[in-house]
């Protein structure tokens, strides 16, 4: 779900080419290998893309002399033929925005036009009313921008990650009862309308999922299963380096697999209260991964209640997906998460010795501002890949 004024472009360092788009298919095709693989040769994008090598040498330089890649001195071996320069994303080319509007928090991550992370800020609030949430994020976005020294002029867009579910076609949520004011609202519209910037709205766990494939582990996996552990359960799903969005944007709900009824949820809050019974009290989830104590009294209880939701959703993602991996990250501690994964049972039939080729099952590469640095991704994935 997204909104681009192109009037917001004309106001910025960039301008729009035939039929209003930043690049033109042809130069996303080349963008998109180079980000995805870091650095190519000119040889290897010919291949890559099948395009003509006149075509590519063409659009090459045009790409090289507007900055958006550039090529360095180091030389990439070519097994076939003479080594080439190898070619890479121009970082400072431009950043986007990344924003989190979490149950109690915003956060917010300034990332490149290479999808590295330059900054990234939080703050918890009481209230998570509209007017104060963007008075955060304006506070945030501006302390990031004078620490990062950005020119603001190159900023692409900004992508949000807020917890909730799209309620329909128009791109309104039905969000948590704790962000009450930003239910049925067009958050595209408030968002962009604030900061004159193209906006992009999708939940946290696609958020997470998003932010996991470019900057985390997930980079490694083409096909993946992202599992959201924070103050509730979700996930999202990336395929062929995608984000997979569904019908209405909801793909990866992976918290409706469980009947509350039935299965216990595998969310942090649950966490909170058995360790509270037990004398255990810690700030905040977002410090969550620094203060965590494997030896907590209550830690293995909660395990264990989890224990089966974690087989059930791994079984159904492996089953359904056939991914090549499942990656259990949001805002889990690390070392917590390190004890639940031995313990996730993958259900596979077992047939002539063998049973099918079952997903890894990993920690998630991103330890901390996971649906900022996903929503960050967003701008990028939209305009470039």
């Amino acid at each position: 779900m997204f909104s681009i004024d192109n009037s917001q472009y004309l106001r910025s360092g960039f301008t729009l080419g035939k039929g209003n788009k930043l690049f033109q298919d042809i130069e996303r095709d080349i963008i998109k290998i180079v980000f995805w693989e870091r650095r190519v040769t000119q040889s290897q994008l010919v291949s890559a893309t099948k395009i003509p090598q006149q075509t590519v040498s063409r659009l090459l330089k045009g790409l090289t002399q507007s900055k958006v890649l550039r090529q360095t001195e180091n030389m990439i071996p070519n097994p076939k033929g003479k080594p080439g320069f190898a070619i890479e994303l121009n970082p400072d080319y431009a950043y986007t925005f990344g924003v989190s509007i979490l149950l109690d928090a915003v956060g917010v991550t300034v990332m490149d036009f290479a999808g590295n992370v330059i900054a990234t800020n939080m703050c918890e609030m009481d209230d998570m009313s509209i007017v104060h949430v963007l008075e955060a994020i304006e506070t945030l976005i501006t302390g990031l921008c004078e620490t990062a020294k950005l020119d603001e002029t190159r900023v692409l867009g900004i992508g949000v990650g807020i917890s909730g579910f799209f309620s329909s076609m128009d791109g309104k949520m039905n969000t948590h009862h704790m962000l009450e004011e930003w239910a049925q609202v067009d958050i595209v519209e408030i968002i962009s309308s604030h900061f004159t910037l193209p906006t992009w709205v999708v939940n946290d766990g696609t958020a997470g999922a998003a932010g996991e494939g470019v900057a985390g582990v997930g980079r490694q996996y083409k096909n993946f299963v992202y599992l959201f552990v924070s103050s509730a359960f979700g996930g999202g799903i990336v395929t062929n380096s995608e984000v997979l969005r569904g019908t209405y944007g909801n793909a990866g709900e992976l918290g409706d697999m469980l009947p509350t009824k039935i299965y216990a949820h595998p969310n942090l809050e649950l966490l909170k209260r058995i360790l509270k019974k037990n004398g255990v009290n810690f700030s905040s989830i977002y410090n969550l991964n620094e203060e965590f104590d494997p030896d907590w009294p209550g830690v293995e209880e909660w395990i264990f209640k989890v224990q089966d939701s974690f087989d059930l959703v791994a079984t159904c993602c492996s089953a359904l997906l056939d991914a090549e991996a499942i990656i259990l990250g949001g805002h889990i501690p690390k070392k917590l998460a390190e004890m639940v994964i031995p313990r996730i049972d993958v259900y596979a039939q077992f047939r002539r010795g063998a049973k099918r080729p079952m997903p890894k099952i990993v920690v998630s590469g991103v330890e901390k501002f996971p649906v900022a640095i996903g929503a960050a991704t967003i701008p990028l994935r939209e305009l470039c890949l």
